[in-house]
């Protein structure tokens, strides 16, 4: 249906019209400012996750920085710890070889020590002979060797046992004389393994109180590289996480690029200024409200045009542009934002269904959606705006003549 209206009345002609309070031009701009700041927000959207994008960048490095410094702290105690088991290893086969000394010492100090009662006992038998023979001597009296010579026959026989005796007792006194040597050897060698036992006893027990100590430092490597171990675990984790996070960025900036991309060019299309006046309009049918009529209070006035047809109508796009706005808002239910460029906004309000979805691209004429049941005045149709820099616009300037 063509579109007619009464110029002189400066309303729509056509019989049924009522003109009753409609408050779109709050909720559109409402819708205006949603558009105007989904463009913005597309921007600084990306700027924010470029900023976000940077700011994970900064976390990684200084998470893998850290990674890094720690595994080389980590090598660090592993190395030390593998000193220590080293120096411990040594400590242990010196304490082995000073308990084989002390064991050696021992036997020695043993064997010396049987060998020096073995002589006392031989020195104190001898004793005990050289003192009965001196007894019997005493008793014999000094006539005992005339007594000798008496009663031998033979003078010659008699000699040999006066020598016999002599040589007897001389050998009993060195005999007793090398005794006593060797006890007093066996007593210096006695001596000198004690000192030598009491020594080896002390590097023993400053060994043993090294051993102590390296098994402590042991112990404290294997925590820190315990402890070491979590917090790599825990910080991996956290950079797995951030890797992660810095990949679903990457994609969400990756497929908003893609999507910008999609964007022709300004210099493709004829500006939207330069098409003022041969626009279609968005839906054939009958203007029921003008751009600037008062509602019935006096105190408002229209932002745009309500344009009557039937319900499930085909709403098409004036212009060529992007949707920045496609969903439900109170006061101007299923509402389509399209952005041409330049700042020029055109709005289709009060849809029964929509085509499209934001951030997608429609060319002049394309269908967006459908005519709804109820575009304001009770009547099913489109309400509809045109809007620069949030400036309303009257559409009927901007659309082609229908006559």
């Amino acid at each position: 249906m063509a579109i007619e209206w009464d110029a002189t009345a400066d309303r729509p002609a056509g019989s049924g019209w009522q003109q009753r309070p409609l408050w779109l031009p709050d909720c559109v701009a409402v819708a205006v400012f949603v558009a105007g700041v989904f463009i913005a927000t597309t921007a600084i959207a990306q700027d924010g996750n470029q900023t976000r994008l940077i700011e994970l960048d900064n976390a990684i490095t200084a998470i893998e920085q850290w990674v890094s410094e720690t595994r080389q702290q980590r090598s660090a105690e592993e190395r030390e710890l593998d000193r220590l088991g080293a120096e411990a290893r040594d400590l242990s086969q010196l304490i082995a070889q000073n308990e084989q000394q002390l064991a050696s010492l021992d036997n020695q100090l043993r064997t010396l020590e049987s060998q020096r009662r073995e002589l006392l006992q031989r020195s104190d038998a001898q004793r005990q002979q050289i003192a009965e023979a001196l007894r019997a001597t005493y008793k014999a009296g000094s006539d005992s060797q005339l007594k000798l010579l008496l009663n031998q026959q033979d003078p010659a026989t008699t000699q040999r046992m006066l020598v016999y005796f002599e040589h007897i007792n001389q050998d009993r006194l060195e005999q007793i004389r090398q005794w006593r040597e060797t006890l007093s050897q066996i007593d210096s060698n006695s001596d000198e393994l004690s000192t030598a036992q009491v020594a080896i006893a002390q590097q023993s027990e400053l060994l043993n109180t090294r051993q102590s100590a390296l098994a402590e430092a042991q112990q404290q490597r294997r925590e820190i590289i315990a402890s070491l171990d979590v917090q790599l675990a825990e910080r991996g984790d956290e950079l797995s996480q951030l890797q992660q996070d810095r990949q679903e960025l990457q994609e969400l900036i990756d497929e908003i690029n893609r999507i910008v991309e999609d964007i022709p060019a300004p210099e493709d299309l004829m500006p939207f200024a330069d098409s003022r006046g041969s626009m279609p309009w968005p839906l054939r049918g009958e203007l029921l409200a003008r751009y600037g009529d008062r509602y019935s209070d006096g105190n408002l006035q229209r932002q745009g045009i309500i344009i009557a047809a039937e319900a499930g109508s085909a709403v098409r796009a004036i212009h060529p542009g992007r949707v920045v706005f496609a969903d439900w808002l109170r006061g101007s239910g299923n509402l389509i934002v399209v952005d041409h460029g330049n700042a020029y906004l055109s709005l289709y309000a009060h849809q029964q269904s929509l085509n499209k979805q934001s951030g997608d691209w429609v060319n002049r004429g394309e269908p967006v959606g459908t005519a709804g049941t109820d575009a304001g005045m009770g009547m099913p149709g489109l309400y509809f705006e045109i809007r620069r820099n949030s400036q309303t616009l009257n559409p009927v300037e901007w659309l082609e003549t229908v006559r």
